[in-house]
């Protein structure tokens, strides 16, 4: 009888060990985590499997990917920070009811970088001639094709954008358009970046060279407007006055002309996208401003006396004015035209300097005596 019990117990003990291992808890570690993306919400769901409900998993140790937690309802949720490959281990536990040994299992997740546009500013285009610029991406990853697509805004009119990331055809006319664009790959991750396309509006030029003067420091220019900065000038028929020179990056005309005469001259204006355009013009410098006079007639008390001051040079009109001195009573000096003119009442001999001043600026002075006689 001993012995039958003991195989009765031994049978109970098996049948107990072969139940309890059918309906053992068990944590999932085929169903691993897809990769993730830096900067995107998250979210996945660990499964188990036989013991009793509920569940209750727990974290054990290695590296959650950061940003991201395990949940008490099996959760792995929240919003990467930090790319690469992690490594960690979770446990399952059941209904305390139940006394299952808990299940543990390893799981591996990769984050990749945020898919990103790289492209941040694009080169202006052109009314009228063909655009192509091609859009790039950042943190790609290898295998999977990329898409492109407008999400707000438009394209300047005659533009487009292609499945392929590029900007293309060619523009109809002036334009500043502001949009957003989205690189993506399939059912997966996607970036966004706001851009700027300026259709420019056509180079234009224009003469601005005002006249000059043979030792006064001179400015002059050949505006450009319009066009894809930078501009570029450049001389192609012509030449400047000795001393002056033409600044290629801006178009100014410096310096201090030391030779009077009429310059035609033609000058190309280049743009950064190809455009061109000449403008002609002619640089006239006139000569230094001199006062010629070197004697006055002299005069005679009581009589009516008139001379007249002259120079040479310049430019019109010349102002007149006496800087040391005076004239005799009776005299006086016309200051628009340089005239000397009145009726002396005083007999002597009378010492002067006497100064033009052209509209430049430009002066000239001069030392003259006027002798009156009684």
């Amino acid at each position: 009888m001993r012995i039958v019990s003991r195989i009765v117990a031994v049978a109970v003990l098996l049948t107990l060990v072969l139940s309890s291992s059918a309906s053992a808890l068990d944590l999932e570690t085929d169903f691993k985590p897809p990769p993730g993306e830096v900067g995107t919400p998250y979210e996945f769901q660990f499964k188990g499997e036989e013991g009793c409900l509920p569940y209750r998993f727990s974290y054990l140790n290695g590296t959650v990917p950061p940003g991201l937690r395990i949940t008490v309802d099996g959760k792995l949720i929240g919003t990467p920070t930090q790319a690469g490959s992690f490594y960690f281990w979770v446990g399952l536990d059941d209904s305390v009811d139940c006394m299952s040994v808990q299940s543990q299992g390893d799981f591996t997740m990769l984050v990749m970088p945020d898919l990103a546009v790289g492209t941040t500013s694009l080169q202006r285009a052109t009314p009228g001639q063909p655009y192509t610029a091609t859009l790039a991406a950042t943190n790609t990853e290898v295998g999977w094709p990329l898409g492109w697509d407008l999400t707000q805004g438009t394209l300047p009119q005659g533009l487009s954008l292609s499945e392929g990331g590029v900007i293309s055809g060619t523009p109809t006319g002036p334009d500043t358009k502001t949009f957003v664009v989205r690189v993506r790959e399939p059912f997966r991750r996607f970036g966004e970046r706001q851009l700027t396309l300026v259709v420019a509006t056509v180079l234009q030029a224009r003469s601005a060279l005002r006249t000059g003067e043979v030792g006064l420091r001179y400015a002059g220019s050949l505006p450009a407007t319009g066009g894809t900065p930078p501009l570029t000038w450049s001389l192609t028929s012509g030449t400047l006055p000795r001393g002056l020179s033409l600044n290629a990056t801006t178009g100014a005309i410096r310096g201090v002309p030391r030779a009077p005469g009429r310059f035609p001259l033609t000058a190309a204006i280049k743009d950064a996208a190809g455009q061109q355009t000449t403008v002609t013009g002619t640089l006239r410098i006139a000569a230094k401003l001199e006062l010629v006079t070197t004697r006055l007639p002299r005069a005679v008390v009581g009589d009516t006396y008139h001379a007249r001051l002259a120079a040479t040079g310049g430019l019109d009109p010349v102002g007149w004015r006496i800087v040391r001195g005076n004239l005799p009573p009776g005299v006086r000096l016309d200051p628009r035209t340089g005239a000397l003119a009145g009726i002396p009442r005083e007999a002597g001999v009378f010492r002067i300097t006497v100064q033009a001043t052209d509209r430049l600026g430009a002066k000239s002075t001069k030392a003259l005596r006027l002798t009156v006689s009684g």
